[in-house]
C-alpha cells in the first residue's frame, strides 16, 4: 500500500460485493405468491401486488445493470492503480535513476 492509502485488492472485493449483495433480489418469485393471492379471490391486493411485483422486477434490473457498471469500474480502477504503481516504482529504480 502506498501513500494514497489505497488497495487495489480492497476495489476487487468490494466490486465482488457488490455483485454478491443482489443475489438474493434476483432469486425473488413473486409468482407463485401473486397467484395465490389471486386464487383467495381478493383483486384489490391482487392487483397492488402485481404492481409491486413489476416494480420489483424493473428495479432489479436496473439495480442489477448499475451494480455491474460499478462493478467493472472498480475492477478497472484496481487494475489501472497498480499498473500506475509498477509504473512509478519502476521510474524511481536505482537501475533507472542514471537514465
Amino acid at each position: 500500500m502506498d501513500g494514497f492509502r489505497a488497495d487495489p485488492e480492497e476495489l476487487r472485493g468490494g466490486a465482488s460485493g457488490i455483485q454478491k449483495c443482489l443475489n438474493p433480489a434476483k432469486d425473488a418469485d413473486f409468482g407463485a405468491l401473486n397467484r395465490s393471492v389471486e386464487e383467495f379471490g381478493n383483486l384489490i391486493v391482487s392487483g397492488k401486488f402485481e404492481k409491486f411485483c413489476d416494480t420489483w422486477d424493473v428495479a432489479v434490473g436496473v439495480l442489477g445493470e448499475r451494480s455491474t457498471d460499478l462493478a467493472d469500474e472498480l475492477k478497472r480502477t484496481a487494475d489501472n492503480y497498480e499498473r500506475s504503481d509498477a509504473e512509478a516504482e519502476r521510474l524511481v529504480s536505482p537501475s533507472h535513476a542514471g537514465r
